[in-house]
């Protein structure tokens, strides 16, 4: 049993389905478990996909109403919550739980780090963005997945940038099945399938790629709105649709390159997750984090940017089949991925952090 005088951290998030900052708040929350007190606020506990250490308290912070009445009412539960709890500090996750979590810490007079996870710009509600510019102040630090979308951030004075800590585990000699083997070669994408990850356009790209290589597969693991648009776009390829897999560890290790086409992504776990089972990558060169992730550096390339013009879809197809020919160039360079983005590395600035404010 935990010492009764243990220092007690809430993080708040929408909930615990499948998502980059769902995985974040879950890693954290089982990483701190043993060091801390550690309440988990949702708004709902639906399709909870990632799992939890059982020492983690869940609490759901309901709201009957809707709207703005209904996020009113939210502040002031957590606010009760964090009197009631004792809470120490609080961690939340992405913009719009960010502004409420901030004013219900303001209220109960505790510090609070709101965490950024999509890109500045992705947020379009214009009140939403008023909330955040009157908001993100009074937060005692705000951080960021990327120095590019740090420039976003001026108007705040205590900002950082924070990746996601990733944690993956790749033991090739065991990740061998015989499903898998019958895929091979293939190139893996994985994500949620809506508009902005651009899965329509990767399969645009492998329907040219197949011409020069019909040998090798898509697969695509996620699910999400498009998924049967998807699939009936890809009617005619080798596409697979994996839908949501628990742990991609296996298919990443196996995979002869990943390949990401989506139009913004704030930083990108599963370019990282990629490269740390030693997968070189491809990936469209949108906003911000695939530029910080995939290294332009000639020695140390480990994957492949693709400039976002007009003829995006021809560019992407063209790097597909550079990587296919010059793979083993890029993934002797997988490595250089641990120096900035191992799960220990950004613990260890978690760590550091966290001690600032509790």
């Amino acid at each position: 049993m935990k010492d009764s005088k243990c220092k007690t951290l809430a993080l708040v998030i929408s909930s615990l389905r499948m998502g980059g900052a769902e995985r974040v708040a879950s890693l954290v929350a089982n990483e701190f478990a043993n060091q801390y007190r550690i309440l988990l606020f949702l708004w709902n506990d639906e399709e909870r996909f990632y799992p939890l250490d059982s020492s983690v308290e869940v609490q759901i912070i309901s709201a009957k109403k809707r709207g703005v009445f209904g996020n009113i009412q939210r502040i002031f539960n957590l606010w009760r919550a964090f009197k009631t709890e004792r809470v120490n500090l609080s961690i939340s996750f992405i913009h719009q739980t960010n502004v409420l979590t901030i004013l219900a810490s303001k209220m109960a007079g505790i510090p609070c780090i709101a965490t950024e996870h999509s890109v500045f710009n992705a947020l379009e509600s214009k009140i939403w963005q008023t909330l955040r510019y009157w908001t993100y102040p009074l937060a005692s630090c705000i951080t960021t997945l990327t120095k590019q979308d740090l420039k976003h951030y001026c108007f705040v004075k205590n900002v950082y940038v924070l990746p996601n800590p990733v944690e993956i585990e790749c033991h090739h000699s065991l990740m061998r099945t015989e499903e898998i083997e019958s895929y091979k070669p293939y190139i893996l994408s994985a994500g949620r399938m809506i508009t902005s990850k651009g899965f329509n356009e990767l399969i645009e790209a492998f329907r040219i790629f197949s011409t020069q290589f019909p040998q090798y597969s898509l697969l695509l693991a996620g699910d999400g709105i498009q998924r049967q648009a998807l699939e009936e776009q890809a009617k005619g390829l080798k596409c697979k649709f994996l839908g949501k897999i628990e742990s991609l560890a296996p298919y990443y290790a196996n995979a002869d390159f990943f390949a990401l086409a989506s139009h913004r992504e704030a930083l990108s776990n599963v370019l990282i997750e990629s490269l740390l089972c030693g997968t070189p990558v491809v990936s469209y060169d949108c906003p911000y984090g695939p530029r910080e992730i995939i290294t332009w550096d000639c020695t140390k390339r480990n994957g492949i940017l693709v400039e976002m013009n007009e003829n995006r879809v021809e560019s992407l197809a063209s790097a597909l089949a550079k990587m296919s020919q010059e793979r083993e160039d890029y993934a002797k360079n997988t490595s250089v991925i641990q120096e900035h983005f191992s799960y220990k590395v950004v613990l260890e600035k978690w760590k550091t952090l966290i001690h600032q404010f509790i």
